[in-house]
């Protein structure tokens, strides 16, 4: 006896494993290229951070070589009457705002004292003022001999000059 074999009845490929995939790959490339945006976005951000970091340090280095000018009393006190080239007196009357929140002046060489730290190859720039704050008499000192206080304002930038970092100190000398 011979039985009929039976044939499968063919069904129309419907294209699904191709969609499918096609699916995932979107997906795969989508996830790939966020994970390289994510990179350098923290690439970036590390880089920022260094440079703020470096500019910080350029800045400290101003703040102490002002110290160490005004504590060796190499600067003369005629110049802070001048009002120029970094040495300025403090506007005791409110009208004028200080010197060092002028945005302009810290690229002027001529109205701040500008300097460098490091070889010559990655020397790092920097600027400084110097204000000559009013006299201050401290609790037990004697009326005649007041204290002098100055504030020092650093400002230096990281080797891409777009992290720019402003220090203030203050200085008391007898």
């Amino acid at each position: 006896m011979n039985r009929p074999t039976r044939r499968p009845i063919e069904r129309p490929a419907r294209g699904v494993v191709l969609i499918t995939t096609a699916v995932l790959l979107v997906v795969l490339m989508i996830l790939a290229l966020a994970g390289v945006s994510m990179i350098s976005t923290q690439t970036r951000v590390a880089t920022n951070s260094a440079d703020v970091q470096v500019a910080y340090q350029a800045a400290e280095g101003a703040l102490a070589t002002a110290q160490n000018q005004l504590i060796a009393g190499t600067i003369p006190a005629t110049d802070f009457v001048a009002n120029a080239h970094g040495y300025y007196r403090f506007d005791t009357s409110g009208v004028q705002p200080p010197v060092w929140s002028d945005a302009s002046i810290w690229s002027d060489a001529g109205k701040v004292v500008q300097g460098t730290l490091g070889n010559a190859a990655g020397a790092l720039g920097y600027a400084y003022v110097i204000e000559q704050l009013p006299p201050v008499i401290r609790p037990g000192q004697a009326m005649n001999r007041p204290t002098q206080v100055y504030r020092i304002t650093a400002r230096a930038t990281g080797r891409s000059g777009n992290a720019p970092v402003v220090l203030q100190s203050t200085v008391q000398l007898q």
